[in-house]
């Protein structure tokens, strides 16, 4: 936790910041991890062989970090206890699954540490004309979800507001739509809480790449919301660009790699929050397992005590 200065103008763009309010740091993780099917797709390996690799990433790129959170798409009930398990002592989920029942079908569930955040609120809401029940949307082929929760920092009294959602991937008008739900939950959650969160943050896999009406939507100018990655000049940015790879050997030399970026990280705005890194990490090595047909991607924030 530090104490800051003056921001330079070029990071305080739509920013409302006070330089002499503590700051503490936060890293942010959205991460589709592929359900665990029995169909595979060409080169793709079982759950039980990427659930372990796939555990040790997020475990590395959140080692150190005192409040990390992880938002996670297609994990079926399984996946989601398998993930607990091996994280361990000190992180807690929150989430259920897009189907009738709790445990049914795929959750888009947020990790954090539960030793040094206590989770104040949760929901699950469904991308549909009917968020409050089980439902499909407009021209979406699944039922589409978004996991809102509202987590207090046990230290510091610090409020934020997390989001993962997976849009769905046929529906135009759904994504749209699903777009717009989503601007108006994150303006709800970020207003009627115990008090005024020092940020809102949405993780998740849009299905939408920046061509897409989905995308457009979310970064409009009345949405209230920035692309994250926007927030900082590309040469600062570190990685990779698409985040969406199959499990094939993926070229992004050629044209239309843009389609494949589909996972994105957003901020509600105003912000008081920094954004100090952002990157679009690996999920193939040397074993030749990729762990995920997605990419992580990864921010890391400052915010106001």
């Amino acid at each position: 936790m530090t104490r800051v200065g003056e921001i330079p103008s070029s990071a305080s763009l739509r920013m409302d910041i006070s330089s002499t309010r503590e700051r503490m740091p936060l890293r942010i993780i959205t991460f589709n991890v592929r359900y665990a099917t029995t169909n595979f797709e060409p080169h793709e390996k079982p759950w039980d062989v990427r659930c372990p690799k796939l555990v040790n990433q997020l475990s590395f790129i959140t080692a150190g970090h005192e409040s990390p959170f992880i938002c996670l798409q297609e994990c079926l009930y399984r996946q989601v206890n398998d993930i607990q398990s091996r994280l361990g002592d000190g992180w807690s989920h929150i989430g259920r699954g897009r189907g009738s029942g709790e445990h049914d079908g795929e959750f888009s569930p947020i990790f954090y540490r539960s030793d040094n955040w206590s989770c104040e609120r949760s929901e699950v809401r469904w991308l549909s004309k009917t968020p409050f029940e089980p439902s499909r949307g407009w021209d979406a082929v699944l039922n589409r979800i978004v996991t809102m929760g509202e987590f207090l920092h046990r230290g510091t009294g610090t409020r934020v507001i997390v989001m993962s959602t997976h849009f769905d991937h046929i529906g135009v008008k759904a994504r749209e739509n699903s777009a717009k739900l989503l601007i108006k939950f994150a303006r709800e959650w970020g207003s009627g809480g115990a008090g005024s969160p020092s940020a809102v943050l949405v993780g998740g896999d849009f299905n939408s790449s920046p061509n897409d009406g989905g995308y457009k939507i979310m970064t409009a100018p009345d949405s209230g919301m920035s692309d994250i990655s926007h927030l900082l000049p590309k040469s600062a940015h570190y990685g990779n660009q698409i985040t969406y790879t199959s499990f094939g050997k993926y070229d992004s030399s050629g044209e239309g790699w843009e389609e494949a970026r589909i996972d994105f990280l957003f901020i509600q705005e105003p912000r008081t929050a920094h954004v100090k890194t952002f990157g679009v990490l690996a999920n193939f090595f040397d074993d030749d397992v990729r762990v995920s047909d997605h990419r992580p991607v990864v921010s890391d924030l400052d915010i106001l005590v």
